[in-house]
């Protein structure tokens, strides 16, 4: 049984980083945004190896069921031409220190302020937090209870939380740009 199990997550592993290699140097989109929903789905099951199944169903439900659709809906909407600039050696000259300079200060600004507001909160006056570690409650289910993971994520990993909802707003932005339509003009 232990070696069924060894094989299936090397076979999951394999899988994972040879779709993850193709998604990269592939040249078709389309077919890129497919072998990545395969990327995501593998990496959903290495997580069920890893006994993080609340982490796995995130995965499916949220990068491959939202994110993978959401890229496959830009791509279908959109019109071939925006993809022009990533071809065009001539625009992408003229558009990179724009794209660069604002790229890095934004973030820089997102950074500062995300930091800013964990430093400053005090995480141990809030008095839900104290009640919780306080009681030392035997949850059902051990460590892959909801109610804990509730509770650390808006504790001990605020920062990659909220990380993670800057960049599925920034995904959700990149797809309206994609899907929008040319001006005529």
């Amino acid at each position: 049984m232990l070696a069924l199990l060894k094989a299936i997550f090397y076979i999951l592993s394999f899988i994972t980083v040879a779709s993850a290699i193709y998604t990269v140097t592939c040249r078709n989109l389309a077919r890129a945004v497919f072998v990545f929903f395969t990327t995501l789905f593998c990496l959903a099951g290495i997580y069920v190896f890893a006994f993080a199944d609340f982490i796995a169903i995130t995965q499916i439900m949220v990068y491959v069921g939202g994110i993978v659709i959401l890229m496959l809906f830009g791509i279908m909407l959109s019109n071939r031409n925006v993809f022009a600039v990533l071809t065009d050696p001539k625009a992408e000259t003229k558009l990179f220190p724009i794209n660069v300079i604002g790229g890095i200060l934004l973030s820089l600004v997102v950074l500062a302020g995300l930091l800013s507001i964990v430093w400053l909160a005090n995480v141990g006056q809030l008095s839900w937090i104290k009640q919780n570690t306080l009681e030392n409650i035997s949850y059902v289910g051990g460590e892959n209870s909801a109610h804990v993971l509730g509770v650390n994520f808006m504790t001990t990993y605020l920062l990659p939380f909220e990380a993670i909802s800057v960049y599925l707003l920034a995904v959700l932005i990149g797809a309206a740009y994609l899907a929008r339509r040319k001006r005529v003009r």
